[in-house]
């Protein structure tokens, strides 16, 4: 609790009232431990802006309201209701003046006006949590690994956020609802967020590391298995301990497989090494896996265009969307830990048909050059010329290979080449690209980290089809020559358009039923860090 103490004055038509016996508040703060918090209620301190973007908006905000504002009727109230009803976008109410403003509403209540330093308060919680919703409020703070293409507009107009913040002065919770995420997957989430608080126990028993389990086994980690899927409400509880708790039957290998659909794991009943690991995974580390989604789904908010080509990397999946409408989804095979796919948003210009493959500086050294030194076969097997640096072809064994700086390895076109038959391209610094492959065997598996950092796109002919297939039928003609051809040829689309590449671990159904991926980056728990950290926007 904490006893303010405002200067004694008076103003027209208002008075401050505050204690007179100031060693009654002493004694009372010695006998009971009040915080005491000495506040001029008209003279206080400007809170500091975060960021330029936050200046702005708190700039023209207080241009456009009076010394009035949070005295209305059920305004202040109304505020403190929508901030702590934050905690159901995954923030924390406390960021937010809460309990100042709680005592703030106190005081309103008792003498019927606030101090200046309140109303700035007030102000303050309100555009910050409304910025927070609109924006990330980790974004700015560098939590955000998006790069964008410069041909993506990334501008924050400041008069957008305060119309919304003046219309709902009345209303707060009306205005932070029109600033969250007007996102099916962002809503999807939230309230899966919201059960997932309300049913998720404070904790559950954890498996011991041994071997595969499997139905048939039996056993003490059979039954710690057990109890582990009632306390998450996937096996329903017994009506009273029986003998056979420590058998692994048929109900508790389809217990399992449910477990494993909805945590991104290969369903086949069996507990190994990556299905133990996440039910080891503790009920609070799961609300915080939440949380950091949800901050990443704010924002990629605005970054959802109704025509976009959506590359989900955690999930290994690709999307293709006009006019808000999927249309077409596959399978991807992504960057493999340590040559991670990068997060971007860029434009999709042209395609690049039955295509060379410059083998990149960090491949040749990692993977092809180890191979040349031991097989004298790998580059005649695989198509691969060698270069200097003035373009010249070189023979192979005119090569020292134990000096490579001014070589260029590069695959000719055909069946075997890496990037297969098409290549999808769009600008970035990270020589990254979409591509077909012939290695489709690798699409099966259910973790499809891979690459060295492109996307493999399990059917990426169908998705060059779509691509072009509001193009003139010239434009898609000359697609198919080039393709027949057999030899390397860009073409361009009739118009751009968006991709989002982006990661993400936890979504869910409109039901709330939530999928968690594995958090293969280890990006989570550096998200939280910056979204538990000082309010940044």
């Amino acid at each position: 609790m904490e006893i303010r103490l405002y200067k004694n004055h008076t103003r027209r038509n208002e008075r401050r009232w505050f204690p007179a016996a100031c060693g009654l508040v002493a004694l009372l703060h010695a006998a009971t431990g009040l915080a005491l918090h000495r506040v001029d209620p008209d003279n206080c301190e400007p809170l500091p802006a975060t960021s330029p973007f936050h200046a702005s908006v708190t700039e023209l905000f207080e241009q456009n309201t009076d010394t009035t504002v949070w005295e209305g009727d059920g305004e202040l109230s109304g505020l403190i209701e929508a901030l702590a009803a934050l905690e159901d976008d995954g923030l924390t109410p406390g960021d937010y003046h809460l309990d100042a403003l709680r005592h703030a509403q106190q005081h309103w209540q008792t003498w019927g006006n606030l101090g200046a330093c309140d109303r700035q308060l007030a102000s303050d919680a309100y555009l910050r949590a409304l910025i927070d919703l609109r924006y990330g409020r980790a974004f700015e703070s560098g939590g955000a690994p998006m790069w964008y293409s410069a041909n993506v507009s990334r501008e924050r107009d400041p008069t957008l956020l305060v119309a919304t913040a003046l219309a709902g002065l009345d209303d707060p919770f009306s205005a932070m609802a029109q600033a969250r995420p007007d996102s099916e997957r962002y809503r999807n989430l939230r309230k899966g967020y919201r059960l997932a608080r309300r049913s998720l126990p404070d904790h559950w028993p954890t498996i011991p590391d041994g071997k595969l389990l499997q139905p048939g086994d039996h056993g003490p980690r059979v039954e710690a298995l057990r109890l582990r899927l009632e306390a998450a409400g996937i096996l329903p509880l017994p009506p009273q301990p029986g003998p056979l708790r420590t058998q692994y039957d048929a109900e508790l290998a389809v217990a399992v497989e449910t477990f494993q659909n909805s945590h991104s794991l290969q369903v086949d009943g069996k507990v190994g090494p990556q299905t133990l690991d996440q039910l080891n995974v503790p009920p609070q580390a799961r609300l915080e896996q939440i949380r950091a989604n949800l901050e990443r789904l704010r924002w990629l908010a605005r970054d959802m265009e109704s025509s976009l080509v959506l590359v989900d990397i955690a999930a290994a999946r690709i999307e293709y969307y006009e006019d808000g409408e999927r249309i077409w989804q596959s399978r991807t095979q992504v960057g493999q830990p340590g040559r991670e796919t990068p997060e971007l948003k860029s434009v999709i210009t042209h395609v690049t048909v039955n295509p060379h493959w410059n083998i990149p500086r960090s491949i040749f050294l990692r993977d092809a050059l180890p191979a040349i030194q031991r097989d004298p076969f790998y580059l005649s097997d695989r198509g691969i010329r060698v270069y200097n640096h003035a373009g010249d072809e070189l023979m192979p064994s005119d090569v020292d290979w134990s000096h490579t700086n001014n070589l260029m390895l590069r695959q000719d076109p055909g069946p075997g080449n890496a990037l297969g038959r098409v290549v999808i391209r769009f600008s970035n610094p990270f020589a990254v690209y979409l591509h077909d492959t012939p290695a489709r065997g690798l699409f099966g598996t259910t973790n499809r980290f891979y690459s060295s950092g492109c996307v493999r796109v399990e059917d990426a002919q169908t998705l060059t089809r779509l691509l072009f297939r509001h193009a003139s039928r010239e434009r898609r003609q000359a697609l198919a020559l080039a393709q027949a051809s057999g030899e390397s040829h860009n073409v361009h689309l009739p118009r751009g358009v968006y991709i989002l590449m982006a990661y993400w671990t936890a979504e869910a159904d409109a039901d709330g039923r939530i999928t968690y991926r594995p958090d293969v980056y280890g990006s989570d728990q550096p998200l939280l860090a910056q979204l538990d950290g000082p309010s940044i926007n």
